[in-house]
């Protein structure tokens, strides 16, 4: 006779009835998992008889229990407890590893974001996974009586979601934590307050500025957009410390360099009522628009790149604008946060796209460029300078090469410099076949109507049409979500999915971090890793 699963023979042959508990409770968690009952017989059948009797019994108590759900006090008890765990988890590993990478805040800043979404309007958190699913998994581990379905499955996700968004909320905190010190003491100036000067020839500010800038030309390492720019952050520099040699900067300087900024007039240059003024008398300007915070750090960033160079070249002996920022508040941050499209954004831009619903797609590019940014994470430009034999094809996987080999192509940094593998989803849509037709025609590039732009290069066009009327159209358009939030929604959902974040770096051209990824890992990841990692968007 075979006997059924909850039916068990002791070695005196002895048949006991064996039940679960709860189906959910997993071995090892400290908890009775099943009930074992002697059922005081060696026949087969009498065993058997007993046996369905009680099962039924048990399916019957178990059937109740579950629809007894839970109470709300218990459903918040049970969300704090675990993401308590992760919690302390993520800052176990800040205080053995260090910060946050920008990536993860990221991550983190845009799950804040997709968890307000998800209370505001019942979507889920995750694009990989429903919540429903996460509260089965959930309910599953911790052995919880959620029926999906029941008041109390529903509820639960309501809570889950809450909790989620306090846990990427507190990961973050604890991560700013870290930018200053509190000491009950006031704080003695150290002899590094002041840079000491290097052995060396001396420069001037402006003749260093003027070095590092023609050094960086060379190297062709800026498009020209941002190079304009760096030397415009260089250019107000100069002014603000005008004749001071580089080695005699100090954190007085600095100072003064911030308190600038912080009240610099927006367009400056191009406002009369400011263009002709003294840095003095911009400083007792009132009323007018400022910089953003995120473009003076902008500045900041551009000056510790000088410093880095000249003492590089020992020009000085330290670099005073190493970490020099300048914080923002809780409702800038809120507000600048949100960059990368949510999952009901994302399908209703890819709805668009497919189906032409408001008839905004009238030329091929308007299709093929933003679902290459979606399902690659790539650049605007680098999707947009794309040559027909930069898509190509290895052991049955395709991908895109993004170089700056051909005519006139540029990319941002050496690690911009990757193969990516074309996504499962472009091919169905049919890439290949458009790309081919281009080549039947004797094309050579991908979108062969867009002309170079001396600022922009090629992604002017895609970008203004994009940004300035697809999105406006759709009523999703805002100052943080533009073409780029592609590249923001793949990191995030990625590093969401579990992928190791230097794969993500090595997806989207982000130079990866750490002795092994940058002097013992040349070759870098795999087609086949990469796709496998592509597959979990």
């Amino acid at each position: 006779m075979r006997n059924p699963t909850y039916l068990e023979i002791s070695r005196h042959r002895v048949f006991y009835f064996r039940w679960p508990l709860i189906k959910p409770c997993a071995a090892g968690s400290g908890t009775a998992t099943s009930l074992k009952i002697s059922l005081g017989t060696r026949v087969g059948s009498e065993a058997l008889s007993l046996a369905r009797h009680l099962s039924y019994v048990g399916q019957a108590l178990m059937k109740q229990w579950s629809a007894s759900g839970m109470r709300y006090d218990e459903i918040r008890a049970s969300l704090r407890k675990h993401f308590q765990e992760l919690l302390a988890r993520r800052k176990s590993e800040m205080a053995a590893q260090g910060r946050l990478s920008v990536m993860h805040v990221g991550a983190l800043q845009n799950g804040v974001g997709f968890a307000e979404e998800a209370i505001a309007t019942g979507a889920d958190i995750l694009p990989h996974i429903s919540d429903d699913a996460l509260a089965i998994e959930f309910a599953e581990k911790y052995c919880l009586p959620l029926a999906p379905g029941s008041n109390a499955f529903e509820t639960f996700k309501v809570e889950m979601r809450k909790a989620y968004r306090a846990f990427c909320a507190e990961v973050l905190a604890h991560d700013q934590s870290f930018e200053s010190y509190d000491f009950d003491e006031t704080a003695i100036p150290s002899a590094s307050t002041f840079a000491k000067p290097a052995s060396g020839p001396r420069h001037t500010l402006a003749d260093a500025a003027a070095e590092f800038m023609a050094e960086l030309h060379r190297s062709d390492a800026w498009v020209k957009r941002t190079e304009d720019q760096k030397r415009q952050h260089l250019e107000l520099l100069s002014e603000i410390l005008p004749g001071i040699h580089i080695d005699q900067v100090t954190s007085v300087d600095l100072q003064r360099v911030k308190q600038v900024l912080l009240n610099y007039p927006r367009n400056r240059n191009k406002v009369e009522a400011t263009k002709n003024l003294s840095i003095d008398e911009l400083l007792q300007l009132h009323g007018h628009d400022k910089l953003s915070v995120r473009t003076i750090n902008s500045y900041l960033q551009t000056y510790a790149g000088l410093f880095s160079w000249a003492k590089r070249n020992r020009y000085v002996s330290e670099n005073l604008f190493d970490g020099a920022s300048v914080k923002e508040s809780k409702k800038q941050a809120e507000a600048a946060q949100r960059e990368a499209f949510s999952q009901t954004q994302t399908d209703l831009i890819l709805s668009e796209l497919l189906n032409n619903h408001r008839g905004l797609i009238n030329k091929d590019y308007q299709k093929w460029g933003p679902l290459i940014g979606l399902y690659t994470g790539a650049r605007l430009n680098e999707i947009c300078q794309i040559e027909l034999s930069d898509i190509k094809e290895d052991a049955g996987i395709w991908y895109f090469d993004i170089n700056d080999e051909g005519d006139k192509k540029h990319l941002k940094n050496t690690a911009s410099r990757r193969i990516v593998p074309i996504h499962d989803q472009l091919l169905a849509l049919g890439f290949l076949e458009y790309a081919e037709g281009l080549r039947a025609r004797g094309q050579k590039r991908l979108f062969p109507e867009f002309s170079l732009s001396a600022k922009e290069g090629y992604g002017r066009a895609l970008g203004r049409w994009f940004n300035d009327r697809f999105l406006v159209q759709l009523g999703i358009k805002s100052k943080e979500l533009v073409f780029h939030s592609f590249r923001h929604g793949m990191v995030t959902r990625l590093i969401q999915a579990g992928v190791e974040e230097n794969l993500v770096k090595a997806i989207v051209g982000h130079t990866r971090q750490g002795v092994t990824q940058q002097h013992y890992f040349k070759e870098g990841y795999t087609l086949e890793q990469m796709q496998k990692a592509l597959r979990e968007f």
